[in-house]
């Protein structure tokens, strides 16, 4: 924990990803100086829910007393990161204690310096850590029947980053699957019964949301809504895939990934550009294969038991919303990871082990793409990143259109991306069709022990 920490902050003293970080600290400094009251307006930009604003807020306010350089103001912005990562850290080796001590030390030391971690939180300055933590805490808390905590962990969660919507069915499945709804009273007579932790789980959370978004919307609170709606509908973001190694971009980053994902598009002359199958939009395409993914996931795992299975399904949910959502960004992958490696680390799966060293590279590839276009390599920006950063070979590679050396069957030529894209789908693909194994096998295993 100590080294992890050390080598954080010594990333942190590293430009971080200059459009976001520029981003961070106008909200910060808006929130500081005009309170969160009027932070949603109209006439300034912002698509990120208030959870996050808080942190925000709060180091606008340490800036307006201690005045931060720009650089230290960029190094506190990156701080809440570097927390989340300790936390992460810390709750996976009590998530694992009937676990051998040193299969808890070990997992904990790959979740600290696997490449990905470091770079979305201490250099890049992203905030998607703090997501994969909130989203491993409410598995820790339903794991252990506490599903209220476990409520409250995800809203918190939701309200920092709201991709985790993407595992509130399965969430709700679990808790439902536990405390499920009877259509009958005890003496046989037909009335509707919902347990009280149900009734709980669903107001304490949303009094939660209340609480939390009242400064910024008054009492207004329906405005959330219409906040998270407009953070979708941002013009560059109307695309297949915004950067995202997912099932869009199989079709080549450029060629299909960047494409308009329905003809409702900010400039007119792109919607002939626009990408459909069968009279539909792509971005009702993905919509349908996101849900039709969650409807697999539950499946799969309807008579899985256990903490590992929880987390399994929890990052699968995430990853079905990064693969066939459109309009993804490349970090929207990186909160199923904390969780992966829990299910693998509980259920001692070397499919689970592989699929999630694939995904993981892939991932890394995948951000490290990113950061060398608009960092690392860009024109204005390559002199200020050290020189261990910037890997000539695997940038270049990133950037082939030829990757393998030679055409694929049905397939042709592909480009770099498009089969890191390849390897990450099919990365799911082996986990979901573990999950249903493992999951029918240790039912069996139940069921004969019985």
């Amino acid at each position: 924990m100590i080294t992890g920490l050390v080598l954080r902050l010594a990333l942190a003293t590293i430009d971080g990803f200059g459009v976001d970080m520029g981003t961070f600290q106008s909200w910060s400094v808006r929130l500081a100086n005009d309170g969160p009251w009027n932070f949603y307006k109209d006439d300034f930009f912002t698509d990120y829910a208030p959870g996050y604003m808080y942190v925000l807020w709060f180091i606008g306010e340490v800036h307006q007393v201690v005045t931060f350089s720009n650089p230290q103001f960029e190094y506190a912005l990156k701080l809440p990161s570097i927390a989340a990562d300790l936390a992460s850290a810390w709750l996976l080796y009590l998530m694992l204690k009937q676990e051998r001590p040193w299969v808890r030390l070990g997992a904990v030391t790959l979740y600290l310096f696997l490449p990905i971690t470091l770079l979305i939180g201490a250099l890049w300055g992203q905030v998607d850590s703090i997501l994969a933590f909130f989203l491993l805490l409410s598995v820790y808390y339903i794991g252990r029947d506490r599903p209220v905590a476990g409520a409250v962990a995800y809203t918190i969660g939701f309200l920092t980053k709201p991709q985790a919507i993407a595992a509130l069915p399965f969430l709700a499945f679990w808790i439902l699957r536990r405390h499920p709804i009877h259509f009958q009273r005890a003496d046989g007579s037909p009335g509707l019964q919902v347990p009280e932790v149900l009734v709980q789980c669903t107001v304490i959370p949303l009094l939660v949301v209340l609480v939390l978004i009242t400064p910024f919307f008054k009492l207004e609170p329906w405005r959330l809504i219409g906040e998270l709606q407009d953070a979708t509908q941002t013009c560059n973001y109307r695309v297949n895939s915004f950067w995202a190694y997912n099932f869009w971009t199989t079709g080549g980053l450029f060629d299909w990934g960047f494409r308009p994902d329905t003809r409702d598009v900010c400039d007119p002359s792109l919607a002939d550009q626009s990408t459909s199958f069968l009279g539909l939009a792509t971005m009702w395409w993905g919509r349908l294969m996101f849900f039709a993914s969650i409807a697999l996931i539950i499946a799969a795992l309807r008579n899985a038991r256990g903490t590992g299975f929880l987390a399994l399904g929890t990052a699968l949910s995430m990853l079905a919303f990064y693969l066939f959502l459109t309009r993804m960004h490349e970090r929207y992958a990186f909160p199923a990871f904390l969780p992966l490696l829990a299910a693998c680390v509980l259920i001692q799966s070397r499919m689970l082990w592989g699929a999630f060293a694939v995904a993981a590279t892939a991932h890394f590839m995948n951000l490290y793409h990113v950061f060398g276009y608009y960092g690392f390599y860009s024109e204005q920006d390559r002199g200020k990143y050290p020189d261990f950063l910037r890997v000539d070979w695997l940038y270049e590679w990133l950037q082939k259109d030829d990757s393998l050396g030679f055409s694929v069957p049905l397939l042709g030529t592909l480009e770099t991306v498009q089969v890191l894209a390849i390897c990450f789908v099919a990365a799911f693909a082996t986990l979901l069709s573990t999950a249903y194994l493992l999951g029918e096998r240790r039912r069996l295993e139940a069921a004969a022990a019985e």
